[in-house]
């Protein structure tokens, strides 16, 4: 599979997404600043439905839920640059709620602020139900 050039320089092992999230997800690398690029692990993304809107496992595998395509854009967008916060700090889960934290963090330093804070408006704070 070829991943064009709008997640260049970010190296995607499998992307496995229909046309409408595809759109949606292609938004998030594009904004992330260049500086955060050459430290990104690479990753895969796939599509499935599943109890919660996004997740990342075993630190390189990002699950996206379709229902994320009926949030407002803004909650989408904040959760999608949550998740891949995640994959760039190497998160395992097995730091609980810091994590999360931490995730939200490094998702305003790249310029997600009022995405992360509609997502959190949407979803309330971080919970341990979410690890």
């Amino acid at each position: 599979m070829k991943i064009d050039d709008e997640l260049e320089p970010l190296t995607v092992h499998s992307y496995d997404v229909s046309p409408p999230m595809n759109g949606l997800i292609r938004h998030v690398p594009k904004a992330i600043p260049d500086s955060y690029a050459e430290d990104f692990p690479s990753f895969s993304v796939f599509e499935t439905r599943s109890p919660w809107e996004a997740r990342v496992e075993h630190e390189a595998n990002v699950f996206f839920d379709p229902k994320l395509l009926d949030m407002p854009r803004d909650v989408a967008i904040g959760t999608l640059a949550h998740e891949f916060a995640h994959v760039f700090l190497k998160h395992t889960g097995k730091g609980g709620l810091l994590e999360d934290h931490k995730a939200d963090a490094l998702a305003c330093r790249w310029g997600f602020t009022e995405e992360i804070t509609a997502m959190r408006q949407d979803s309330g704070p971080p919970t341990d139900e979410e690890i």
